[in-house]
């Protein structure tokens, strides 16, 4: 049995979820087509990237500069090696996931009439729904392969309750604001409404955006601490909490449970019974460390 780092989806959900969301303008594209030897232009709105986005390798290379910025590295590594070994992990697992691509490239395709931005927020919940029990048990699978006390692991159960959370009011939000604007009577209006949408989701993804940086932050540090070769840095054999410096454990796990609080403080404003609400699962696993969840605060902090 493997012990599996950062779930994938929170790996580069923020930047997916940014990119499908908000790095999208709607425009409108007239075409001549031909029917029955007669000329017709027909007006469609489309959506399109208003700049020449980044690459996702150079966005991989730059969240991960970013993040191990932010930590200790020990004696025996390089920080520009550490950056390319996680960028590379980062990027492989993006090329394999044609699902994502497709999704993304078909909000570039959309019509005015249909719902591209409800459609990819949906999508990107449908696949948590899918892989939530198999996060639980990513994070069952790591205590076993460590002497960190199970408190310690429920808040990255938390991490992964909250991130779905954080979905379900952006499928609200943009389920209304779009149905509005496909009921514009002009583009000028619709383009209107869409602003209005990005405006209101902008601050949900910085919460998002910086709840997986967070995140990423306190396990890096663990992975890395608990490694002596580039080939272990994602995923260690076992993790020994003796192997690494408890100021800065507390100090990333302080930065960590802060964030989590602020963001379901956040969250009060749009669900109030979001505290109050477990992990919706059949399987016994997830719902054991479901259970957990409703625990203080308190009891996940080291």
């Amino acid at each position: 049995m493997t012990i599996t780092t950062v779930a994938p989806l929170s790996e580069h959900s923020g930047s997916a979820l940014r990119f499908g969301l908000l790095n999208m303008k709607p425009i409108q594209v007239t075409e001549t087509v031909k029917k029955s030897g007669l000329k017709f232009r027909i007006t469609s709105t489309r959506f399109e990237s208003p700049q020449s986005p980044k690459s996702f390798e150079e966005l991989a290379k730059l969240q991960n500069e970013a993040i191990l910025s932010t930590i200790d590295i020990p004696d025996w590594f390089e920080f520009n090696k550490l950056v390319d070994v996680y960028s590379k992990r980062s990027i492989s697992r993006y090329n394999e996931d044609e699902e994502l691509q497709e999704m993304i490239e078909s909000i570039k395709n959309s019509e005015r009439k249909g719902r591209p931005l409800l459609n990819f927020i949906q999508f990107m919940i449908k696949r948590f729904e899918a892989e939530k029990d198999n996060f639980v048990k990513i994070e069952a699978n790591r205590f076993l392969r460590s002497n960190f006390p199970l408190s310690f692991y429920t808040k990255f159960v938390v991490y992964d309750k909250t991130y779905y959370d954080l979905l379900k009011v952006l499928e609200r939000i943009v389920r209304l604001h779009e149905f509005q604007a496909t009921r514009a009577r002009s583009f000028t209006m619709y383009k209107k409404k869409i602003n209005e949408l990005k405006g209101k989701i902008s601050p949900i993804l910085d919460n998002l955006d910086q709840c997986v940086f967070a995140c990423s932050s306190l396990k890096k540090f663990l992975m890395i601490w608990n490694s002596k070769e580039y080939g272990e840095v994602t995923n260690p054999k076992f993790l020994y909490i003796g192997n690494v410096d408890k100021v800065e454990l507390h100090r990333l796990s302080t930065i960590f449970n802060n964030k989590i609080r602020e963001v379901k403080g956040f969250l009060l404003h749009y669900d109030p019974n979001v505290l109050l609400k477990q992990i919706d699962s059949t399987d016994d696993t997830t719902q054991m460390l479901g259970k957990l969840l409703m625990f203080p605060a308190s009891s996940y902090r080291i």
